[in-house]
């Protein structure tokens, strides 16, 4: 199943993946939350990825996916969907 899909792909998915987990266990209210969660936690990774934002350090990029970088959008687009009514 998971033989055609690219590392860097399958990389954004487990880090948004963990990134939604976890902040449904923090900030989360309801069942209903979590697919938005997960659905915005996928976003924020992926506009990180695609748009290549990158810090100037010296961090390792696996896949070409700036890891830090995402994980902070991420959490930025997820604690601004939080506060809204879901």
């Amino acid at each position: 199943m998971l033989e055609g899909l690219a590392p860097a792909t399958l990389l954004l998915l487990l880090l948004a993946t963990a990134c939604a987990a976890l902040a449904h266990v923090l900030l989360g209210r309801r069942w209903r939350q979590l697919p938005v969660f997960w659905l915005t936690a996928f976003v924020g990774c992926l506009l990180a990825y695609g748009l290549g934002l990158r810090f100037p350090l010296a961090l390792p990029s696996p896949a070409g996916v700036p890891v830090l970088e995402a994980v902070l959008l991420a959490w930025v687009l997820l604690i601004v969907v939080s506060r809204l009514r879901v």
